[in-house]
């Protein structure tokens, strides 16, 4: 056994690696001449460059495995198909992402589609297991790299891979084994009976039922009005990330009335710095609470929001199944206790995002998360920054909510962000008769 192996864990066999639910894709679409042969050794070089990526599985008694990570030199398929429009590209990569992860292979496919002679769309499928959406960023860095470096391209190398993931898992046992761990713990305990569904679903959740597929509706943001909120999240001491997430339980409250709203959310959870060029699943989820007075405004949720997110980031390391399996928490019959995510993607101080870098003599666009595929949450608004401004797409599990109720939550936070952008101190009553 190596010693990376010594900190692995048994983790569970179908479920945890279940297809479309464990799918965290990167997702290119390239225009010009891609020099297939250099990419394929690019995917090479970064497979070789992550030890989370090199990883195997095997059985270890009824339904568990073990993990195994294979030496530097392994091979990544890159299958290649034609396709007539982009139309059939996507269905073919929700097609792909609903399969699920071979164990004895590696956690992670790519395929390339063929449009054109110089269009393609590239889908790198990555297993949940060893990845998040910080860890796909670095992805993204290194293949960018290695790509201009297999075309000729002059450059500057990579930062160093300081930790294994074996490394992180070990800092972080020791953690929550000692005194930070308990007062994580104190924290929860506290938060547990506080957590609760939104009264949005339109039916029961059955425990162990396959998740839906999911539909997704675009938000768009002026950029005027980004600037407005990134300036009032600084003079009220806080963050965008706040201010958005303030909006969302703006919504909610307009769409439910309720004044106890609980989002849960993901944290990159790397606070070491020796993490941060390391590929694995370290994000946890967290919840996040606020209680608004009887007649809110904005600037009212914003500051609530301030406090809980402070105090939430500050537990994130503690593992979130302990929370949800907490005696206090509602209901416990399921596997979280919110059905409603925000999240906004944290980016690597030395990557750049979901836009990835330049690939040499190519127009690179990273593509969103396609619909149709399973989600974790129920509903989910998702953030990515960009250099012009801000993305947002609401992502919703088919089946659970009218189309109706979705369309009108996002229109309703696309209208909240510009008229919170001319006055934050409006009453959030206003909205609330377009859930009426």
């Amino acid at each position: 056994m190596t010693e990376s192996d010594k900190h692995r864990l048994l983790v569970p066999d179908d479920k945890v690696l279940a297809g479309g639910l464990m799918s965290v894709p990167i997702i290119y679409r390239f225009r010009g001449p891609l020099d297939r042969a250099a990419l394929s050794r690019a995917l090479d070089r970064v497979v070789d460059r992550h030890e989370a990526l090199r990883i195997t599985y095997e059985r270890a008694g009824l339904r568990r495995l073990r993990e195994h990570v294979l030496p530097p030199g392994v091979h990544l398929p890159l299958s290649e198909s034609v396709v007539s429009e982009p139309d059939e590209a996507e269905r073919l990569m929700a097609a792909r992402m609903a399969e699920m992860f071979d164990p004895d292979g590696l956690p992670l496919t790519a395929d390339l589609y063929r449009l054109a002679d110089t269009e393609q769309l590239l889908l790198i499928n990555v297993n949940h297991r060893v990845t998040d959406a910080w860890s796909n960023a670095l992805i993204r860095r290194d293949l960018a790299r290695f790509y201009n470096a297999e075309t000729g391209v002059a450059t500057e190398p990579l930062p160093a891979v300081e930790w294994l993931p074996g490394d992180y898992y070990t800092w972080r046992d020791a953690r929550l084994a000692g005194e930070p761990g308990r007062r994580h713990a104190e924290y929860w305990d506290r938060q547990a009976p506080l957590l609760k569904w939104a009264g949005l679903r339109q039916r029961a959740e059955k425990f162990g039922e396959r998740r839906p597929p999911s539909r997704t509706v675009d938000i768009a943001f002026a950029p005027g009005d980004v600037a407005a909120l990134r300036e009032l999240a600084t003079a009220e001491r806080t963050t965008l990330y706040a201010a958005l997430l303030a909006l969302l339980y703006g919504v909610l409250h307009a769409a439910t009335e309720e004044l106890g709203l609980v989002v849960c959310s993901i944290h990159a959870n790397r606070i070491r710095p020796e993490a941060w060029n390391t590929v694995g699943q370290f994000a946890n989820l967290t919840y996040l609470r606020v209680d608004l007075p009887s007649e809110p405004t904005f600037r009212d949720v914003l500051r609530l929001t301030r406090t809980t997110s402070l105090d939430a980031m500050a537990h994130q390391e503690y593992p979130i199944f302990n929370v949800v399996t907490h005696p206090g928490t509602t209901p416990r019959t399921v596997s979280r206790a919110g059905e409603v995510a925000f999240n906004m993607l944290a980016t690597p101080p030395n990557a750049d995002g979901a836009a990835g870098t330049d690939f040499n003599g190519l127009e690179a666009v990273a593509l969103p998360f396609p619909a149709g595929v399973s989600s974790h949450f129920d509903l989910e608004l998702f953030i990515t920054p960009r250099p012009d401004g801000l993305n947002g797409v609401l992502r919703w599990a088919e089946g659970v909510y009218p189309p109706e109720l979705v369309s009108a939550m996002a229109d309703t936070y696309a209208s909240m962000v510009s008229a919170v952008a001319q006055d934050p101190d409006v009453a959030l009553s206003g909205f609330l008769k377009r859930f009426r």
